[in-house]
């Protein structure tokens, strides 16, 4: 754990109490990392002991800037947070889609606003997204939008934040939390069906992901890049 480069550094994960963003949380805390994990609900159950625990609306300005405000200097943010946003422009209004662009792009916006003045300068932003910036399917044009919008934004600061590195993550499917509340037949067809669509032959699990948000964090060397953890979706 001591030689470890995370070790002693603290870490930031927003939507870190459930799904991929509990799985850095996880991965940071075994290499040595003081993390903090924010989130809507703030539920520290199960995580890593020692792991700070605190409240964050990604949908409001101000709680994102008090959050920011209570937790100081720190050396690397990992954003993983907002719904996923189904449903074809025929089916939703602008009134129904602009909620999960305020989420999941103006609401990591404004986590990297505020996270500028505070970040180590040898530290690092991970944005996490989603495999649909370029894979497209029906009924995910938001969910294209968003992601799309997500990687311009991250390569654009990694000029603009240097030499704060920031690297976005693009996810295929991943097998997480959100997909609870689905009827167990359909979770396991759908999760079935991507596995059998992909070279990798399965669907996606959280600390997929998060090795690759460590992966992010500690290599000095990668920035202004997206990273396809998406069992190869994008050549399939």
């Amino acid at each position: 754990m001591s030689n470890s480069p995370l070790a002693g550094k603290h870490v930031l994960v927003i939507g870190g109490t459930s799904g991929i963003g509990r799985s850095v949380v996880e991965q940071a805390s075994a290499a040595g990392a003081r993390v903090t994990a924010a989130s809507r609900s703030a539920d520290a159950t199960g995580l890593p002991s020692g792991t700070a625990v605190e409240h964050v609306d990604l949908g409001s300005t101000s709680s994102v800037q008090d959050l920011f405000a209570r937790i100081g200097a720190f050396d690397h943010l990992v954003l993983s947070a907002g719904p996923g946003a189904m449903g074809s422009v025929r089916e939703l209004t602008s009134e129904q889609a602009r909620p999960f662009m305020d989420t999941k792009f103006w609401g990591y916006y404004e986590a990297v606003r505020a996270a500028e003045s505070r970040i180590a300068v040898d530290g690092s932003i991970t944005l996490v997204g989603g495999a649909a910036s370029r894979k497209h399917a029906p009924g995910r044009p938001m969910m294209a939008a968003i992601n799309a919008a997500l990687e311009a934004f991250g390569k654009a600061n990694a000029l603009d934040l240097a030499p704060v590195r920031v690297n976005v993550i693009a996810p295929g499917l991943v097998d997480t939390p959100a997909y609870a509340g689905m009827p167990e037949q359909m979770r396991e067809g759908m999760l079935a069906g991507y596995g059998a669509s992909v070279p990798a032959g399965r669907a996606g699990q959280p600390d997929d992901v998060a090795s690759a948000a460590m992966f992010l964090m500690t290599n000095t060397f990668v920035t202004g890049t997206v990273v396809d953890v998406d069992g190869g979706v994008q050549v399939s």
